[in-house]
């Protein structure tokens, strides 16, 4: 591991910003990131072992961005080491392909200082896709837009990770980026955040989310990254313990539902057994769950004919799950 530009003048909010084989979109992510209205931040951008040039892009901005390489171990890993290297009482994310619109940091830690007792503020963030905006990002309609929203982000993540600022203090309470997680490790955190702390949702568009084939997360295996959806529910009921009866209820329903899809993907693809466990599985968590009664039955039928009856509309829903 090696570390550039020394030790960074504290300043209020440290900016984390985890790089994977970016070199084509990372100026425009730390453009946007200069263009801030709010001034008072440092960059703590880190190379998570790029075999581009994305440590030479970064050497480029090295007057005002601090950075460092390491052998590569995943997003969570990448954004747990940017914020060790800070002490800032506030901390951003903004992954390497995304961008920010200039009023994002102002809009939020105005928030933030406004509020002592919110842990975490986010936004609305459009969604681009091959340069061209293909919508944004929503909250549910009757959705307060601050206060305890464990139960609403159980439901629907509504957070994306380019729009968020932390409180330091909150995430030395609840704990850091849950490295074993290949993907939903951001939506492990904002919920065991959302367990503790009130958060924050401003209803305007604060970042854009670009959308890239060649992205780490699309090399993820289907199994893996619904595996890890429901691992990453399970670490939450299993550190927090004290959630109300609502809250409980809702993450519940939200692993039932995680286990419903991997056992419906595992039946498309003719794993029979295994899919049978986990929608077994679902139905001690939600006895009243009918979907997965019918697919239940298909785990009965032969693999062929399961195959043909579960496959095509499994894949059709799992690709709601995609990004958390």
């Amino acid at each position: 591991m090696s570390v550039q530009n020394g030790s960074p003048i504290r300043r209020e909010v440290a900016v984390v910003l985890p790089c994977y084989n970016v070199e084509a979109y990372l100026p425009r992510a730390l453009d946007s990131v200069f263009a801030q209205t709010y001034t008072d931040f440092q960059i703590y951008a880190v190379d998570d072992g790029s075999l581009d040039g994305t440590i030479r892009v970064l050497g480029t901005y090295a007057e005002r961005c601090c950075f460092l390489f390491q052998s590569h171990a995943g997003p969570g890993a990448a954004r747990n080491r940017g914020i060790q290297m800070s002490d800032s009482p506030f901390i951003a994310f903004l992954d390497a392909d995304d961008e920010w619109l200039p009023h994002k940091l102002e809009r939020q830690v105005a928030l933030l200082k406004e509020d002592p007792t919110l842990g975490l503020a986010c936004s609305l963030c459009a969604l681009y896709e091959s340069g061209k905006q293909t919508g944004s990002s929503w909250r549910a309609a009757g959705m307060p837009t601050s206060g305890r929203l464990f139960q609403h982000l159980a439901r629907s993540c509504f957070v994306f990770t380019p729009t968020v600022v932390v409180r330091r203090r909150c995430l030395e309470e609840v704990g850091l980026f849950n490295e074993s997680l290949a993907v939903s490790e951001d939506f492990n955190l904002w919920l065991r955040i959302a367990a503790r702390w009130k958060i924050a949702l401003l209803p305007e568009v604060l970042a854009i989310n670009h959308k890239r084939s060649d992205s780490l997360s699309s090399a993820i295996s289907p199994e893996e990254r619904l595996g890890s959806g429901v691992a990453a529910l399970e670490d939450v009921q299993s550190h927090c313990p004290d959630l109300s009866a609502a809250e409980a209820r809702a993450l519940r329903a939200a692993l039932a539902e995680r286990i419903y899809f991997h056992g419906s993907y595992l039946l498309s693809t003719g794993a029979t057994a295994p899919a049978r466990r986990r929608l077994a599985r679902v139905l001690k968590l939600q006895p009243l769950h009918w979907r997965t009664l019918a697919k239940l039955l298909l785990t009965f039928f032969p693999p062929h004919a399961s195959e043909i009856l579960a496959g095509l509309r499994t894949k059709k829903a799992y690709g709601l799950l995609r990004d958390h």
